[in-house]
């Protein structure tokens, strides 16, 4: 049943009372009319008076033309229970000669012997018609005997207890229906009152803010199901979209612990370095050089997490949209290798740029400038993590449509902790691999978010002869 839609419940259920109730009311009619035909003491049958005829005709048509004077009136009242049959007798001419009926059925001679033998219903009530006989077998008269197939009047002596018979097998369908309606109403909401009392405790607890519960098999009904179903997916939604929300805030609290803690550093060092020249510049002119070159190395590690912060905005942005433009990949690649030349030549590190004859002669239409800021991410990572006299390979390739380029370093490479949370923000890398603080953990991120912003990815991986090595993939964009 609890499967069904509370529609279909409710019709069995109606259907069950009809049944049930029908099949009581003549178990109940079937007892009653049993008690009532074999109990003396209880109320007479409706053909109490019926059951008498054959013994008072019998002798009524015994006494033969007896019957017919009035001398005969007296006996035969004493055997017609005139409370519930009344009669009348008439000579062969249809005449009356007396009883309890002073109407006459029979207005002729003919009309009597039509009637003789027969019986009829008149008003409701039976006449039956009895020829009276003389000696010789001739006709001699008439004996009419009527009465009524009813309760009421088979016990007009005890007229209380015939009206609560009637009343009670009356009543008796309406009862039944009640009560069945009443037991199945009752069954139907306990059935229906345990869902109802959870989804009722759900949107209590959502109100107060308490999403750590489920809403599974609750049953009654399959309108319940469909929306306990659908109070769970909202439960679902809402659990869902409020830990994001705490996540959320959890990283805008980390976000601003961590800029906090990467500006006060450099800010820090620019303001003793400015105090130092502001106080002693004149008496040691030859520190002036040393304390502008801290501070504008500080400035610009201030100014450059101040623009991956800006990027990192715009990127989470939801109106954010990419700028593609057609360019030629081979004459960029190179153009970027002999910018990267500078930055490795000063740290004593070799670049090489792989293309292996993979890149297409003709144009393609990616975002340039997010490009670019991938690849200054991931040489600016390379580079802090390449040691004197190492090595970094730039492999670049194209196919099916989409820009494939890795950089491979020299370096101790990733440990397992780098791999789990490499892309994250303000990731700073495991202590074990580099002591060097002097990044927000932002790079990597930034080139995560844009790869996947072009319909690709970022991953990174071990050398196994050492060291990292980080694939990214960009889908080219077609054009507008």
């Amino acid at each position: 049943m609890s499967k069904l839609t509370f529609r279909s419940q409710f019709g069995v259920a109606f259907l069950l009372v009809l049944l049930l109730s029908f099949v009581c009311s003549i178990a109940f009619w079937g007892a009653s009319t049993y008690y009532i035909f074999t109990n003396d003491k209880a109320v007479r049958p409706a053909n109490y008076y019926e059951k008498q005829l054959p013994e008072i005709t019998g002798y009524a048509l015994g006494q033969k033309e007896a019957l017919l004077t009035p001398a005969a009136r007296t006996a035969l009242e004493e055997r017609i229970p005139v409370a519930g049959i009344q009669y009348q007798v008439l000579d062969a001419q249809g005449k009356f000669l007396y009883g309890t009926m002073d109407k006459s059925y029979i207005s002729s001679k003919e009309e009597l012997v039509s009637k003789l033998n027969t019986n009829e219903r008149v008003n409701g009530k039976i006449v039956l018609y009895y020829p009276v006989t003389d000696a010789q077998g001739g006709l001699a008269g008439v004996f009419v005997l009527r009465y009524d197939l009813s309760l009421v009047t088979s016990n007009a002596d005890q007229p209380m207890a015939t009206f609560l018979l009637i009343v009670t097998n009356l009543a008796a369908p309406f009862v039944f229906i009640m009560l069945f309606t009443f037991l199945f109403a009752r069954r139907l909401g306990t059935r229906l009152k345990p869902p109802v009392s959870r989804l009722t405790d759900g949107a209590r607890r959502i109100q107060q803010g308490d999403l750590d519960f489920t809403l599974a098999d609750v049953g009654g009904s399959k309108e319940l199901a469909e929306l306990a179903s659908a109070f769970e997916e909202m439960r679902r939604a809402l659990h869902d979209s409020l830990t994001a929300q705490w996540k959320m805030e959890q990283q805008r609290r980390d976000m601003v612990a961590a800029i906090t803690h990467d500006l006060r550093t450099p800010l820090t060092i620019i303001q003793g370095h400015v105090d130092n020249l502001l106080e002693g510049a004149a008496q040691r002119p030859d520190r002036l050089p040393r304390y502008l070159r801290t501070i504008q190395g500080n400035t610009e590690r201030a100014a450059r997490l101040l623009d991956e912060l800006t990027t990192i905005s715009d990127i989470e942005r939801p109106d954010f949209t990419l700028s593609p433009v057609a360019f030629e990949p081979l004459p960029f690649f190179e153009r970027k290798r002999d910018d990267y030349k500078l930055l490795c030549e000063s740290k004593q590190v070799a670049l090489l740029l792989d293309t292996d004859g993979l890149l297409p002669a003709q144009p393609l239409r990616i975002d340039f400038l997010r490009l670019e800021q991938i690849m200054d991410n991931l040489m600016a990572n390379s580079l802090r993590f390449t040691p004197e006299g190492g090595e970094i390979r730039w492999r670049v390739g194209y196919r099916d449509g989409r820009l494939h380029f890795e950089v491979q370093d020299t370096g101790r490479g990733f440990s397992a902790n780098d791999l789990a949370h490499l892309f994250e923000q303000f990731y700073q890398g495991d202590p074990s691999r580099s002591e060097e603080k002097g990044h927000a953990g932002l790079g990597l991120y930034i080139v995560k978010k844009l790869a996947e912003k072009h319909g690709g990815h970022a991953a990174a991986f071990n050398r196994p002869e050492g060291g990292a090595r980080i694939c990214v993939t960009l889908k080219e964009m077609a054009s507008a």
